[in-house]
């Protein structure tokens, strides 16, 4: 299995803050997020809502509002974890950034080489790499710089993801796909994982990185760990381009695989971050998933979703999901699933409605999964 991989920093921007620690404390509390886009005009879409990054709501800038917020969350996580050398390597999934033809610009593509390449010039390196795993894309990178740690090809490894897919061209395609939420209710609502009022996904951007390192390489230059990253599970069943399979299938294999990783029995997860969209497939299948895994501790098992208050990151919500567990993970604190007032019975699980709830935590488990049927999961357990 090789040597223990520590998390030995944090990093993030989302709609609920600058850094991670503003953000896990918004989702904690069970705010909100979720604003009337005032970018661009909206009047050619049914949804007129997203979740957009304090401060960049108003405008589109030129530049890349991806590169931006990856290169804010990847600082973050590397001075959070005190590292001055180099980075052996950084793992960074997105999407990458369309613009369309503007009076304010012209129409380009910022590719995904190009954001990659950026935060690995942050992190004083030039090797890097940028894996598609959709949605699940960024949880996909951070399991697999465990992978190179444990396999003794890196010591330390900046991995993450970052979006900014909050603009016409992004938003226009999810709109013709009908996957987005569309109900009339005011924004902050909008986004309700399990309830049976769900009606689609929320948009939103942000970034997140973790600073991973072997454990060996972290005590020597006497650094603590924040959490170990205990096990990693990927799968892949293409069963539909953009809708899950219904018997839940690659999520539930995904999440073996991590216990398996991890060496854990299903009753030793203390809580399970969900994927969680909001969108009517995803919720009830990622529910059959859980019951299917984790059997009678499924009812004991508490499940909540942070994109009830940040909305959908898309490629960052993998890792800003991972940054999320881990502060839940150490606080000892569950954030809600805020806005599940009217809970379907085909979501029969305990989703911590509303209101967080304190618990000792030792193993988080955080679902991310992806269109085209990528499944990621990522266990994290307690800094002895």
């Amino acid at each position: 299995m090789g040597e223990a991989v520590w998390v030995t920093g944090l990093g993030a921007v989302t709609p609920a803050g600058w850094t991670a620690a503003e953000s896990w404390a918004t989702v904690a509390a069970g705010k909100s997020c979720v604003r009337e886009v005032k970018r661009f005009t909206t009047f050619e879409s049914s949804s007129r809502i997203a979740g957009m990054v304090p401060g960049s709501e108003a405008t589109l800038p030129e530049h890349s509002l991806s590169l931006e917020y990856g290169l804010n969350a990847a600082k973050q996580a590397i001075a959070d974890s005190g590292l001055e050398s180099r980075v052996d390597t950084v793992i960074v999934a997105n999407h990458g950034e369309r613009r369309l033809p503007s009076e304010a610009g012209s129409g380009r593509v910022i590719g995904v080489r190009d954001i990659a390449a950026g935060i690995a010039e942050a992190a004083r390196t030039n090797d890097y790499s940028s894996p598609y795993g959709a949605c699940a894309g960024s949880a996909q990178a951070i399991g697999s710089a465990a992978k190179l740690i444990r396999a003794g090809r890196a010591r330390t490894v900046l991995a993450g993801g970052c979006d900014a897919l909050v603009t016409p061209f992004d938003f226009f395609s999810f709109s013709s796909l009908y996957v987005m939420s569309s109900r009339d209710c005011p924004p902050e609502e909008a986004s309700c994982p399990f309830d049976i009022r769900r009606d689609g996904f929320v948009l939103a951007e942000g970034a997140g990185f973790l600073m991973l390192e072997a454990e060996s390489h972290a005590r020597a230059r006497g650094a603590e760990p924040i959490a170990v990253l205990e096990g990693f599970g990927l799968r892949q069943n293409a069963y539909h381009m953009f809708a899950p399979p219904p018997d839940g299938l690659g999520p539930e294999q995904a999440m073996r695989e991590a216990l398996r990783d991890a060496k854990l029995n299903a009753e030793d997860i203390s809580y399970l971050n969900a994927h969680g969209t909001s969108t009517k497939d995803n919720d009830s299948s990622e529910s059959m998933a859980i019951r299917a895994v984790f059997g009678p501790h499924a009812d004991r098992l508490p499940v909540s979703s942070n994109k009830s208050q940040i909305g959908h990151t898309m490629g960052a919500c993998g890792a800003i999901e991972a940054v999320l567990s881990i502060e839940s993970l150490r606080a000892g604190v569950i954030p809600p699933t805020s806005n599940l007032r009217e809970p379907d019975p085909a979501c029969d699980l305990d989703y911590v409605p509303l209101t967080a709830r304190e618990r000792k935590l030792d193993h988080v488990l955080s679902n991310s999964f992806g269109f085209g049927g990528h499944s990621a999961s990522l266990i994290f357990g307690r800094a002895a």
